[in-house]
């Protein structure tokens, strides 16, 4: 047993130096369009945080940590330090990114200038008034010529 244990002590102490020592830490690598994808997520919130970003992206944590860094470095982001996830605050927040915003005030403000506006006394009627009575005479005529009794109703004052 000693033997055996023996042995394996020496292949290990023979072997260390061989071995390939491990490398260091890898900073995750991330693509340029999901980063893209990263800084409109920023935009659209107030806080961000990698798990947030791992989850909509579809991406890993550490991924989504590196790219909460790059945006800090970049300063599009301030990072928020105390918390057990890595979070920031958007300081590029556009909350109306679609401008959906902005066309639900003017609406609002159409509403409340047609609350405000005094009462139109006037209104113009935009209605035609166009004389009928030589088509009803010639459709009368048509009528007559095929044979066709009239109803004074259908012709009303004309005769």
């Amino acid at each position: 047993m000693k033997r055996r244990s023996f042995l394996t002590a020496l292949g290990a102490a023979i072997a260390m130096p061989v071995l390939p020592s491990l490398p260091a830490a890898q900073v995750a690598s991330f693509n340029r369009y999901t980063y893209g994808l990263a800084v409109f997520h920023a935009r659209t919130r107030a806080h961000v945080s990698a798990r947030g970003i791992a989850h909509c992206l579809k991406v890993s944590v550490p991924q989504a940590e590196a790219m909460i860094a790059e945006m800090a470095r970049n300063g599009l982001v301030k990072p928020v330090f105390g918390g057990p996830n890595v979070r920031a605050v958007s300081n590029i927040l556009k909350p109306d990114t679609w401008g959906l915003d902005k066309a639900a005030r003017q609406a609002r403000a159409q509403v409340r200038k047609d609350r405000i506006a005094p009462p139109r006394t006037a209104h113009k009627s935009l209605t035609l008034e166009t004389d009928l009575s030589r088509l009803i005479a010639h459709l009368r005529q048509v009528c007559r010529d095929q044979g066709m009794t009239l109803s004074p109703r259908c012709t009303g004052a004309i005769a």
